[in-house]
């Protein structure tokens, strides 16, 4: 647990300096994100959406803990050339919606996202038929390390309906945090109806 405070005090105090910008609660109930879907939270959240730098504008992020901690990823329909994870530099993009992808192409290109926010060893665990309210989908799971070592879980969902991409990307340390709060986003998961 020392581990998990000693890799994110810095980032936890940047994000102190920050306090001018108000993050939102996301209250227990349904929750609109954008006009694509909604999902049902079972507890509060703290919508943290406006404090990450650099997150697309379709890009919805939830935590209960804090941004290091737990990160619920929701996107609003992404459409061939958008992306999960905006590039931090021109000469190392992100990877990016494409038209007609398949449902092993948009896998990878959630792992691939998760790479881009520097995670290490990223490798996508059970991929399995799902449903996105009624269209189809894959769930999946994930495992990746931070670059001091911490142990990442990830756990989600990636549709395609209507020429858009829709992802559901849940992220937390291994120890702890991932378990803690598993239920809840299962439920959210569950909850997930298109539009």
């Amino acid at each position: 647990m020392r581990n998990v405070f000693r890799v994110f005090l810095p980032v936890l105090a940047a994000l102190a300096l920050t306090a001018c910008v108000s993050v939102t609660l996301a209250p227990v109930g349904p929750l609109k994100v954008g006009a694509a879907y909604e999902v049902a939270l079972g507890r509060e959240w703290s919508d943290i959406s406006v404090i990450m730098v650099g997150r697309p504008k379709k890009v919805r992020l939830l935590s209960i803990d804090g941004p290091l901690l737990n990160r619920l990823y929701l996107t609003d329909g992404l459409v061939p050339g958008e992306f999960l994870v905006k590039p931090v530099r021109k000469e190392q993009p992100t990877p990016t919606v494409r038209k007609d992808m398949s449902a092993s192409e948009r896998l990878e290109f959630v792992s691939d996202s998760v790479a881009a926010l520097d995670y290490q060893r990223v490798v996508l665990v059970k991929p399995r038929p799902a449903k996105f309210g009624q269209a189809s989908a894959v769930r999946y799971d994930l495992t990746a390390q931070t670059q001091e070592g911490l142990e990442i879980k990830g756990t989600g969902l990636v549709s395609e309906a209507g020429g858009k991409v829709y992802v559901i990307l849940y992220l937390a340390p291994a120890e702890h945090y991932f378990a803690a709060n598993l239920a809840e986003v299962e439920t959210i998961l569950g909850s997930a109806r298109l539009n």
